[in-house]
């Protein structure tokens, strides 16, 4: 691993923070600060042990990871720009889940915990190939071009990860490593975070009812509703927990790898990590004069 580029760093004036008067002055350095956090993700995507030129399908779990998680700030930040609320609460979930996953693979690193990953995501794959296998049959054995093409597919998913069919039974795999996305932060320490900061970002996720209420309908005092077409502006709490939390992650892989070049990296987030709690703590202050 060679040394890493360094990394343009956004500077706080604690005398400018002080006469912010509204909330969006706050987000803006929020965004900056993430953009500044995606960098290093972007960094822990791209790390190669020793001499090798790419990952074996063990060490793409947790670089994909990494890769995913970078794509999320990325998007993260797009829709924040856009002022949509609504969408970049939901890509902050997502961001967190994939920093839930790596921590806890980090953690807890073993072969069987990896087959339990991969294994776990190929469930949707063996059942697909068995309900086009099933299709074949009913015609005598004709298989259509689509079908043909999807098999390939689902075939090479398995070979490149290094799973049998065979093996994946859908009945014992109801959560890869024995947990929900829930008890897995909580084993790595962030259950407290997930319930209060990213437990509520679910039901936009599979549009519960609460997501409806929040964001989508206009009610009032008799139960009647209306719609609600506008978008939220976003705000930077979730965007400075996330890149708390994502800059913390980076440097578990950092350290996991032990690689000499890494103090450099570990100081410079270590950093980056104090600007982001000390903006947070100055908007909660804001928000207590404000409110």
């Amino acid at each position: 691993m060679n040394r890493p580029p360094d990394i343009e760093k956004t500077e706080l004036d604690f005398e400018t923070i002080a006469r912010f008067d509204t909330e969006s002055d706050f987000t803006g350095l929020s965004v900056s600060l993430l953009i500044e956090t995606g960098s290093y993700v972007c960094i822990a995507a791209s790390i190669l042990s020793g001499h090798a030129k790419s990952w074996n399908s063990d060490e793409a779990v947790i670089g994909g990871h990494f890769v995913r998680l970078y794509k999320l700030i990325s998007a993260l930040l797009d829709q924040t720009c856009q002022h949509r609320r609504e969408i970049s609460f939901m890509l902050a979930r997502m961001a967190f889940e994939c920093i839930v996953n790596v921590k806890f693979i980090l953690k807890n690193y073993s072969p069987e915990l990896l087959f339990s990953y991969k294994a776990y995501s190929l469930k949707h794959e063996k059942k697909l190939m068995g309900r086009i296998n099933e299709s074949i049959q009913k015609r005598g054995g004709d298989i259509l071009p689509i079908e043909e093409r999807m098999l390939k597919s689902i075939d090479r998913s398995f070979k490149v990860s290094g799973v049998n069919p065979s093996d994946v039974k859908g009945k014992e795999l109801r959560n890869w490593g024995g947990m929900n996305v829930y008890e897995k932060a909580d084993d790595v320490g962030l259950g407290d975070v997930y319930l209060a900061a990213f437990g509520g970002p679910s039901h936009g996720i599979h549009g519960n009812w609460q997501d409806l209420l929040e964001y989508h309908l206009e009610s009032d005092e008799n139960g009647f509703f209306s719609p609600n077409l506008d978008w939220h502006k976003p705000r930077p709490q979730y965007l400075n927990a996330v890149a708390l939390h994502a800059a913390e992650t980076a440097k578990n892989y950092f350290q996991w790898l032990g690689f000499s070049e890494i103090d450099h990296l570990i100081d410079s987030l270590n950093e980056l990590q104090e600007r982001v709690a000390f903006l947070d703590s100055a908007h909660e202050q804001w928000l207590h004069q404000h409110a």
